[in-house]
């Protein structure tokens, strides 16, 4: 296994950032995948933490997986690294702010998949290309649906064309757009919101998100409402957020 670090992490201002850095497509092989995994579990376990931002060097966020991993002596390495990668993903209680440029295509799609936020510049490009290859893609069909639908999703999926960013954004999967060099500011203005909020407040917000999403209104609002008097309102950052409210200063969150 090539172990070459292709993913740069570091954390400023309470954001973690990883950067693909595996220029110029950014494969997505099996030994990146498991370096992303193991950026996201040293993310996820830093409770300080209020944000995860992931984007790329290079001519591509990430054109796809590497195809020749594929092969069905390889593939079972290849889809242990996939599995654990997108299980980090789904036990992240952070949100994730992705930008994406010039290609997402395959695998890098699937990737883009996984932010809460996804910025994407005029250029970009998303798709599934691997239906013309003889493949399906895993997380396409099993995530794509809830984000645009069942009927875009098999059309996004069966026809392996590739879209547009604005098509992405019609759709609801893009949250905005952005001129082609003015990525990385794009990002910055979505995790500069997120600063704002005490990190302990912000992921009980993610988890009830997650985990209510699909239930019928009322047992979800129940147990929103349990949440709030059980767990938040025992914290000292309530307290904190009310009295700097009353006192008309920036909070100083304790993170319990």
């Amino acid at each position: 296994m090539n172990d070459k670090a292709v993913v740069e992490y570091s954390v400023r201002e309470d954001v973690a950032y990883l950067v693909l850095d595996a220029p110029p497509l950014n494969i997505l092989t099996a030994a990146m995948m498991n370096q992303i995994t193991g950026c996201l579990e040293k993310a996820r376990a830093d409770r300080s933490l209020k944000a995860i931002a992931l984007f790329s060097r290079g001519k591509a966020f990430s054109a796809g997986a590497d195809v020749g991993e594929h092969r069905p002596e390889q593939a079972g390495e290849m889809i242990a690294a996939f599995s654990r990668m997108f299980e980090a993903f789904g036990a992240l209680d952070l949100p994730v702010v992705m930008g994406v440029h010039g290609a997402a295509l395959g695998a890098g799609f699937e990737l883009a998949m996984m932010a809460d936020v996804l910025v994407a510049t005029e250029s970009a490009t998303l798709g599934q290309p691997e239906i013309r290859l003889g493949f399906f893609a895993p997380v396409g069909v099993a995530w794509l649906p809830k984000l645009v639908g069942v009927h875009r999703a098999i059309e996004i999926t069966c026809s392996g064309r590739a879209y547009s960013s604005l098509d992405m954004e019609r759709w609801g999967l893009v949250s905005g757009v952005v001129a082609d060099d003015d990525l990385e500011a794009g990002i910055e203005a979505k995790v500069e919101d997120f600063r704002r909020a005490s990190p302990l407040v912000l992921r009980m917000n993610v988890r009830l998100v997650r985990r209510l999403a699909g239930l019928p209104f009322e047992p979800a609002r129940r147990e929103a409402e349990k949440v709030f008097l059980d767990e938040l309102m025992v914290t000292e950052d309530v307290r904190e957020g009310i009295a700097s409210f009353f006192e008309k200063r920036r909070p100083q969150w304790k993170n319990c």
